[in-house]
């Protein structure tokens, strides 16, 4: 049977450009050439300027940016949003007449389930963070399990977890690309970040690149800073980042967490160790001046920064929980380690500076490590899955670089997952 190209109609809940946002562009990109490809997202948001950079067609539909947690009174405004925003979508897609619909998200996935008509199109959910284990996350994924063709998941552990109980498993992992044109450890000098701030040269430098979020465990970081310092360490940690997500349909109060960091680097007396960045421009430049490069996370399902700080030749110690140990290779391109323990982490960053010539051999073992997260092996994953779903050859497809992120003018400051 021949491979042909198919009709694909991507949907994304928020116009936010976190990781969810950045890797469909990166996919849409690689897919445009050879398939019929389509965005529907809010018009709101640097989503739509990142889709329209691209020169990829775009339909506006709402926001449905609720909470997967019950509320007595936003779970019904979330209700109300996710009922329009699929009206929406259901004229949308009798216009297209797209082969499958692509949900970005499982919010976009409920979206697309209550949009669909009995004969309409197959549905893909890519999720790109494990729901939580709360009633209404149980119920979404239910929902998901009955309604999918197939749910794509952004690790193995992600879509184990996915599957847990499921008489069928669904689930199935593709993991995302990254940028390896920005992130390449050959072509980016280490920046001037050190200058900039007036540190010494050859200061101990340490960094998190993550939304500002209580999961991501900047706190973790923190203590473990004032542990090294408090052994005579005079080292720095960088905070790269910002609230990506708030309001009151947010999961957590990032906005309360990030003032919670601020007190905690005076109580511990680190103003002048702990720099909160913010969003950069410069985060390529950024890793690459790092010494080591932190992600804490409670339950991180894999995080791009794990690929771009690798890449960079930074080593990476990352949480044990999660996606972290399908890509670190613990004591050889890396540390895992367990979360909310900065006794441990502070052990593992001292060790590490303390060994220069290992931090540089484990940081040409990170940078190796990247290799085979690359855009053809996203696009060809994801195609293989649209071929199953469809129970036809779909025709192959070129991989783009992301020009769009550079056209759009967005600054690319952390990846960042939906809270």
């Amino acid at each position: 049977m021949k491979a042909e190209s198919v009709r694909i109609l991507f949907v994304n809940h928020t116009g936010a450009a976190s990781g969810a946002e950045f890797a469909l562009m990166r996919l849409v990109e690689g897919l445009r050439d050879d398939h019929g490809v389509a965005v529907a997202c809010p018009s709101e948001g640097p989503l739509a300027d990142l889709v329209d950079a691209a020169g990829a067609p775009r339909f506006d539909i709402p926001a449905f940016e609720a909470s997967l947690r019950l509320h007595p009174v936003h779970t019904l405004v979330g209700l109300a949003k996710l009922g329009a925003a699929s009206a929406v979508l259901a004229r949308l897609t009798r216009r297209f007449r797209p082969d499958l619909l692509h949900a970005n998200t499982p919010r976009a996935g409920l979206m697309a389930v209550l949009s669909r008509r009995l004969d309409g199109p197959p549905l893909v959910v890519r999720a790109h963070e494990a729901l939580p284990p709360t009633g209404v996350g149980e119920m979404v994924r239910s929902v998901l399990a009955r309604s999918a063709s197939a749910v794509v998941t952004v690790s193995r552990d992600t879509a184990r977890r996915f599957n847990d109980g499921l008489d069928r498993p669904l689930a199935r992992h593709v993991y995302n690309s990254f940028d390896r044109r920005r992130f390449d450890r050959h072509s980016v000098p280490p920046g001037a970040i050190r200058d900039e701030l007036g540190l010494r040269p050859g200061a101990p430098l340490l960094g998190q690149v993550a939304q500002i979020t209580p999961w991501k465990g900047q706190d973790t970081s923190i203590r473990a800073l004032a542990r090294l310092r408090d052994s005579g360490l005079d080292a720095h940690l960088l905070l790269v980042g910002k609230v990506a997500f708030g309001g009151k349909a947010v999961r957590y109060d990032n906005h309360a967490f990030l003032q919670h960091l601020h007190e905690l680097v005076g109580e511990l007396g680190l103003d002048d160790a702990v720099h909160i960045l913010g969003e950069r421009r410069d985060v390529p430049e950024i890793l690459r001046a790092l010494d080591l490069s932190l992600l804490p996370s409670w339950d991180e399902p894999f995080a791009n920064v794990m690929l771009e700080s690798m890449a960079m030749g930074t080593p990476l110690l990352v949480s044990e929980i999660g996606g972290g140990p399908e890509l670190v290779e613990d004591g050889i391109n890396g540390r895992l380690l367990p979360p909310k323990r900065p006794d441990l982490w502070e052990a593992a960053a001292r060790e590490l500076l303390a060994d220069r010539a290992a931090l540089g051999r484990m940081g040409d073992r990170a940078c190796e490590a990247t290799a085979r997260f690359s855009d053809e092996a996203h696009v060809r994953d994801m195609l293989a899955v649209y071929a199953r779903v469809l129970g036809r050859p779909v025709q192959g497809a070129r991989a783009r670089s992301s020009r769009f992120v550079r056209a759009a003018g967005a600054p690319r400051e952390a990846i960042v997952e939906p809270s």
